[in-house]
């Protein structure tokens, strides 16, 4: 839905991807592959440094806000 939001308001296509699947399988594939060129990450400070450890694998540029 709010992917439809944006388009509507005019967001380039390609500024944002939303991506749905199982976290521990959609989202490790995707922090390790080396076609992303940032992640940013929003939860537990325990999956962001996995997080971090699967994309140093590939220097990509990592925004996290963790904990609370």
């Amino acid at each position: 839905y709010i992917a439809a939001l944006l388009t509507e308001a005019g967001l380039p296509d390609g500024c944002l991807n939303v991506i749905s699947g199982y976290g521990p399988v959609t989202g490790t594939a995707l922090v390790a592959h080396p076609g992303i060129d940032k992640v940013h990450f929003t939860g537990s400070d325990v999956i962001g440094r996995e997080i971090m450890k699967t994309a140093a694998q590939n220097l990509t540029p990592v925004a996290l806000e963790l904990g609370g």
